[in-house]
């Protein structure tokens, strides 16, 4: 069974990686250049799919064990909470821009950058935060029989793009990852 803030820590890794992977072909769109739209719209795809189905309700567990013992103030939980709810609609915002740009509708560059940018901001934001606080609040309260639990508790889940087996619709990201 894998440590519960090992898998957490890789996700914030393989997230990073994709926003700076995102951030990438975000700035060739707002220097007028062309970005690779398949990259971007998997890359959301992803980032709408992954994080909600798995990332933040491990998360949650986590939130979870720490309020039974006592170590998060509520007023830290309900922002948490809260946040996790603001970046999926940015994800969702992200998504339907990048469904349009691949879809050839007319989009301003303006607004999608600024879409995109917001989206990258926040949940770079909301990752340091974790990392910086969360995380090892987590590691000191939860014993390492606590975090079995969670563990034991998390959906079977694969990660679609960095598990075992890369999905077919992730293929081509995978690649570009790894070639970068």
């Amino acid at each position: 069974m894998p440590d519960i803030m090992q898998v957490l820590a890789d996700d914030h890794a393989n997230m990073r990686a994709l926003m700076l992977l995102l951030e990438t072909e975000v700035d060739k769109i707002a220097d007028g250049g062309h970005a690779d739209v398949d990259t971007i719209s998997a890359i959301s795809e992803y980032m709408l799919e992954y994080p909600d189905r798995f990332h933040h309700p491990v998360e949650d567990m986590i939130i979870e064990g720490l309020r039974a013992a006592g170590a998060v103030p509520s007023s830290s939980v309900a922002a948490l909470e809260t946040e996790h709810a603001r970046i999926s609609r940015l994800a969702d915002d992200l998504h339907e821009a990048a469904v349009a740009i691949a879809a050839e509708q007319p989009m301003r560059r303006d607004l999608f950058v600024e879409c995109a940018r917001r989206y990258i901001t926040s949940l770079r934001r909301h990752m340091d935060i974790e990392d910086a606080d969360l995380f090892p609040r987590a590691e000191e309260v939860l014993s390492v029989e606590d975090r079995a639990k969670i563990s034991a508790r998390m959906v079977d889940f694969e990660d679609p793009l960095f598990g075992a087996a890369t999905r077919d619709r992730y293929r081509a990201l995978s690649e570009t990852l790894l070639a970068g």
